[in-house]
């Protein structure tokens, strides 16, 4: 009878990173081919005893059978663990649920506390590479869009998309945001939208494949995976062929990830389930970052991801404006 040994998500998940670096290729390869070298030094002289060159040879190939054997058990034992973080995490989805559900009801001045005192880009290594690639798909030439700004941390480097669209489910922040924030050059220039999740479409009242680039940041990182997957059609529907979205969420594939949900702080979803959703939508993946994960701070992770086709435009020009009291 096989002991069944309890294990937190946590640990098995920590665990799972570990065995899933383990590999057999690189040993079967290396002793694969200092038995070669020995076979074919043997072979350069006709010299044998007891056909052992022969026996040497079938023993060499058993070896490599036995390894193939080992990768296999390997690959299982990893296909064995990936179902177990999958049981595991059944009970974290509910949690997300209700996460969520309490989230909804929480007053609008304590969710912008939260933001600010918790804010997912603090680590100074992190947000440089992230607003590096968010630089790589923002364009004078094309709209952009930037869906929860915060306090403004990542708009102040999209300024350039022309025009500027910001939409956020909380009218209030977003009221402030504007009037704080923003010249009354850029007030004119730029376009707002208070959006809500109850929505089929959350995003119907932005002009529809004609936005270049969307921004999301900490902002799915507090929804369930059918609130991420209803948003990311509904920004497919905004993008040009060949426009470009970056989002955070919150990657559990790593345990500070997993804590977060423990805190009753974001939702439960993992990297490979966010590429799978993305897929489905009809994106291309670009790549996913992760970061921090090993550090003492929080970890951060983001997709960059591609509506197919091709990006053209016939715009040359640039609006300009300031944003302020930053």
């Amino acid at each position: 009878m096989i002991k069944k040994i309890l294990q937190s998500l946590r640990n098995v998940v920590r665990y799972r990173e570990l065995v899933n670096s383990l590999s057999i290729n690189k040993v079967r390869r290396s002793i694969n081919s200092q038995l070669s070298q020995i076979s074919t030094d043997l072979s350069t002289n006709d010299y044998d005893i007891k056909n052992l060159k022969e026996r040497i040879t079938t023993k060499h190939l058993k070896i490599l059978k036995i390894l193939e054997d080992i990768d296999y058990d390997l690959n299982t034992f990893k296909q064995g663990i990936n179902k177990t973080v999958d049981d595991l995490a059944i009970p974290y989805y509910q949690k997300s649920k209700d996460l969520y559900e309490k989230r909804l009801s929480i007053p609008a001045e304590d969710k912008r506390r939260y933001l600010r005192d918790k804010e997912l880009t603090h680590n100074a290594e992190a947000r440089e590479l992230l607003i590096t690639s968010i630089g790589g798909y923002v364009s004078n030439q094309y709209a952009c869009c930037q869906i929860s700004p915060g306090y403004g941390d990542i708009t102040k480097h999209i300024l350039s998309g022309t025009p500027l669209y910001i939409a956020d489910e909380d009218h209030i922040l977003l009221r402030q945001f504007r009037e704080d924030f923003f010249n009354p050059q850029m007030q004119r220039r730029t376009n707002w939208y208070t959006i809500s999740d109850n929505d089929d479409d959350p995003l119907s009242k932005l002009p529809q494949e004609q936005i270049g680039c969307f921004i999301v940041i900490d902002y799915l990182n507090f929804k369930t995976v059918d609130i991420i997957k209803k948003y990311l059609q509904s920004i497919y529907q905004c993008l040009r062929p060949g426009g470009t979205a970056v989002f955070t969420f919150n990657n559990c594939d790593y345990p500070k990830a997993i804590d977060k949900v423990d805190e009753m702080y974001y939702c439960y979803t993992t990297g490979t389930e966010m590429k799978t959703v993305c897929t489905a939508v009809g994106f291309e993946i670009i790549k996913l970052v992760a970061l921090g994960y090993d550090e003492l701070d929080n970890g951060i992770s983001w997709l960059e991801i591609k509506k197919p086709g091709v990006l053209t435009t016939i715009r040359n020009s640039q609006g300009l404006a300031e944003l302020k009291n930053l």
